[in-house]
């Protein structure tokens, strides 16, 4: 009689803490005789592909848990390109599960933390209606006594695949300078909020432009799922207990509820929150000219501003808070393209790339998403010659990426 397997498909959480299906499937399989895991490393249903940028620390993420998994002997199925089924489709004749758990995306609330109906239009409300605190986040659960043993299995299937050859030399420039596994992940976690100032700095700093210090760089993480949110809030819970509650936590869990507001509300609002006209339903006055976009993508803007951010963004795929924003106003209202092309060319290229995250970003700054001030309005724009005085005064980005 064959053991009981559970297959889980970790959907793109490259990690074991805080992982809610580990605990499930580890409680189902040992509720019978025997039980074994088998954990699958494949990417959620209708999710594009990763750009070069980001799948190069997908790699990293995933050749590391794939080695942790081997310890115990419980295989890491490497499908990172297919969907659960797909992948599910292409070990059937070796597996015939008894149960398939799917994980989930990380998230502070596993169920909506407002009524889906009507969702909140603008982060301000959703802000208000919340009225519990996030989940606490999970140990790492103990798989000991499920393993399956990696002999069965062709090699190829257990080998995470290697790093791409991103477009660009400039990682070694760039603004983000760690590798993406779960260790790197939780020691950049603990140093940024117990080991350093940076986050009683944060405020004051987020808006920097060059250096790995002036923001927390848990996005990329957060992205390929090295790292958990809830495992942030936790941090921040505990730096507050300790030290008080200072601006720069205060401003942190701000935009922990940003990410969150944007997750759920592509979620309520389904195709329309990534269609052409947002969730306005407004209609973007823009040009396809793909010649324009074409040298927008060689960083060719007509502008040096934007052409040192294009730079960085294409060799590293890094960009900061402060540069993004310029460069999706730019694109918008003074190239007149239509956002959903700019918001495709950084989802492919950004190292951090959320699809929710960056439609929803790009639609509040091309005036049809979420921003209070587009509701009837005209969508904002920025001064480059002042943001540049401002952010950048001794020109310091500008030379780095001339």
């Amino acid at each position: 009689m064959s053991p009981f397997t559970v297959v889980v498909s970790l959907e793109g959480q490259w990690r074991l803490d805080d992982q809610p299906v580990l605990h499930q499937a580890a409680a189902l399989a040992r509720g019978h005789h025997g039980g074994q895991l088998v954990l699958l490393a494949a990417r959620p249903e209708g999710q594009r592909l990763r750009g070069p940028h980001q799948s190069r620390l997908e790699a990293q993420a995933l050749g590391a848990l794939a080695d942790q998994t081997a310890a115990l002997g419980i295989p890491l199925l490497c499908f990172p390109q297919h969907s659960t089924a797909a992948a599910l489709a292409l070990v059937a004749p070796k597996l015939e599960p008894d149960g398939v758990l799917v994980g989930e995306p990380s998230r502070l609330f596993g169920t909506w933390p407002v009524a889906r109906e009507p969702f909140p239009r603008v982060f301000a409300d959703f802000r208000r209606l919340i009225e519990r605190e996030p989940e606490q986040p999970l140990p790492v659960p103990d798989l000991t006594g499920l393993a399956q043993g990696l002999e069965h299995w062709p090699q190829a299937w257990l080998q995470a695949p290697g790093p791409p050859l991103a477009r660009g030399c400039g990682v070694g420039q760039g603004s983000f300078p760690f590798a993406g596994d779960e260790a790197s992940a939780l020691a950049r976690l603990q140093h940024y909020v117990f080991g350093s100032d940076g986050l009683q700095r944060y405020k004051a700093t987020r808006n920097q432009l060059v250096g790995s210090e002036f923001s927390s760089k848990f996005s990329p993480f957060l992205a390929i799922g090295s790292l958990s949110v809830r495992r942030i809030w936790q941090a921040l819970a505990e730096h507050t207990a300790r030290f008080g509650e200072t601006e720069g936590c205060t401003w942190m869990r701000q935009e922990l509820l940003w990410r969150e507001f944007f997750l759920w509300s592509a979620q309520a609002h389904g195709e329309a929150f990534y269609s052409p006209t947002g969730i306005q339903g407004r209609h973007q006055d823009a040009e396809p000219n793909v010649e324009l976009f074409r040298r927008w993508t060689q960083a060719d803007s007509g502008h040096p501003l934007i052409d040192a951010q294009l730079r960085e963004l294409n060799a590293t795929g890094y960009l900061s808070n402060r540069g993004r924003q310029w460069v999706a106003s730019h694109f918008v209202n003074s190239l007149c393209l239509p956002w959903t092309w700019g918001a495709r060319y950084f989802e492919w290229m950004l190292i951090d790339a959320d699809p929710a995250l960056n439609a929803g970003n790009w639609a509040y700054l091309a005036g049809v998403g979420s921003d209070p001030r587009s509701f009837g309005g005209a969508p904002r724009q920025f001064d480059l010659e002042w943001q540049a005085q401002r952010y950048d005064p001794s020109g310091e980005h500008l030379k780095r990426w001339r």
